[in-house]
């Protein structure tokens, strides 16, 4: 299922990605007596039925002013309680596509031989593409920022960690950061790699990069013309997937599990072997 409305599209901001990603940060990282872990706390065990509340409802049952509400909804990335609910309908497709993923009862046959195929398929595709120029950025270049979903940030995150540890910083950005304003610090000297498997992220965040002045490189499976508008490279994972111009709900597959995860196993591979010298 394609969300493909306008006003539906700019419901959607680099913050106010993933509500429950949101509020899963606010319950992982305050104290338990805050009023955002309340909220947080009460909107999440509410989740399958928060779109058919009012705001009423929260602040009856958890004892809070309206305007403690809108300050919270404004702290994750949205303008009104109506907003956020907007959010809610898409996230409960995007949820039972989890769900629907491992449901097989040939789960681990089937994981096996879809991931063998899509390790074939990526090393055809990035073969024919030239990932050496991107690793020759990553070392040249004055600053790196990784832009990328927290819901799917772990691969970046790791390929952070593994950037460190020979001695070469990478940033990241998130919609759960609080230095999104370090796009616009980025100068032509600077690297942006933005990842987005399926391209929600991407068409999503067009806006937050368009003026950013850095190099800008994608990394996804869609081939939406669109996107050519906003970066410079665009780097592939598979050619075996159609463009989608809109944002897609649903789509769960070996590719925007682990797809990335292994390309930036390459890209590390890659620049240790051309660029790292042990002391």
């Amino acid at each position: 299922m394609n969300i493909n409305n306008d006003n539906q599209q700019n419901t959607f901001s680099l913050r106010g990605f993933n509500i429950v990603s949101s509020m899963l940060s606010i319950i992982n990282h305050s104290d338990e007596n805050d009023v955002n872990y309340t909220l947080a706390n009460y909107l999440l065990a509410h989740i399958d039925t928060l779109d058919s509340m009012s705001i009423y409802d929260v602040i009856d049952d958890c004892f809070v002013s309206r305007s403690t509400i809108h300050r919270f909804i404004k702290s994750i990335g949205f303008d009104s309680f109506t907003h956020m609910k907007d959010n809610v309908k898409r996230l409960r497709i995007h949820s039972m596509a989890f769900i629907d993923f491992v449901n097989q009862p040939t789960f681990k046959d089937s994981i096996v031989k879809s991931m063998d195929e899509m390790l074939k398929d990526i090393n055809s595709t990035i073969a024919a593409q030239n990932i050496e120029e991107l690793v020759e950025k990553i070392f040249s270049r004055r600053n790196i920022v990784i832009l990328n979903a927290d819901t799917s940030s772990s691969s970046a995150k790791e390929f952070q960690l593994e950037m460190v540890s020979i001695g070469r910083l990478i940033k990241l950005v998130t919609n759960l950061s609080s230095n999104t304003g370090i796009l616009n610090a980025l100068t032509e000297e600077d690297l942006l790699i933005t990842c987005s498997a399926s391209g929600n992220y991407a068409i999503i965040t067009k806006d937050d990069v368009k003026d950013v002045k850095a190099h800008k490189v994608l990394i996804t499976l869609n081939h939406a013309k669109q996107l050519n508008d906003y970066y410079d490279d665009i780097y592939f994972l598979s050619n075996n997937f159609q463009a989608c111009e809109y944002i897609s709900n649903g789509m769960q597959n070996v590719y925007t599990r682990y797809g990335i995860n292994y390309f930036f196993d390459l890209l590390f591979s890659i620049y240790v072997q051309n660029y790292y010298v042990k002391n």
